[in-house]
């Protein structure tokens, strides 16, 4: 008796498994509020920074240039300089150097923005980048000797007298 009365518990208890998949609620319970909220469909969005050392890269022009002929590419280009001087063709902000509260206000705090400052010459994006970088972010890149070595390199800038 023991056997047959362990299979048909085991029948019953398949049904009622199968019966709770087929209802969309695979625990069985009717309550939601029963629920821990400890589930793995986490709201938290990933670190865009895991596994990654924040650190400014220098970018060549070639690849700068590349990059922003790419329309599909999610690259930011601000110009950091003060005062205004001009702009590489393309550049999607002019925020001063020493205003980093501002170009993360335009980075929307997204830590893994993939963003490229630049000045005349090259110091206040260089100061501006390692700023970003001691904040956290991991995709900053500089231009070495900035808008004078862009414009040098036959590339195309905006209110530039040269």
């Amino acid at each position: 008796m023991t056997l047959r009365v362990f299979r048909l518990f085991l029948l019953v208890l398949g049904l009622g498994l199968s019966l709770s998949a087929c209802s969309g609620n695979p625990s069985g319970d009717d309550d939601d509020s029963s629920r821990s909220g400890d589930d793995d469909d986490s709201t938290e969005p990933a670190d865009p920074c895991e596994g990654i050392t924040p650190a400014v890269t220098d970018l060549e022009l070639a690849e700068l240039a590349a990059r922003l002929d790419d329309p599909d590419d999610d690259l930011i280009l601000i110009n950091v300089h003060v005062p205004y001087a001009g702009d590489i063709v393309g550049t999607d902000a002019n925020i001063a150097f020493t205003d980093v509260d501002a170009i993360e206000d335009f980075l929307d705090h997204n830590l893994g923005a993939e963003v490229v400052l630049y000045c005349l010459t090259g110091p206040m994006s260089a100061t501006a980048a390692g700023e970003l970088v001691d904040r956290g972010y991991c995709a900053v890149y500089d231009l070495p000797d900035g808008l004078f070595h862009w414009y040098d390199g036959g590339y195309p800038t905006e209110n530039w007298g040269g």
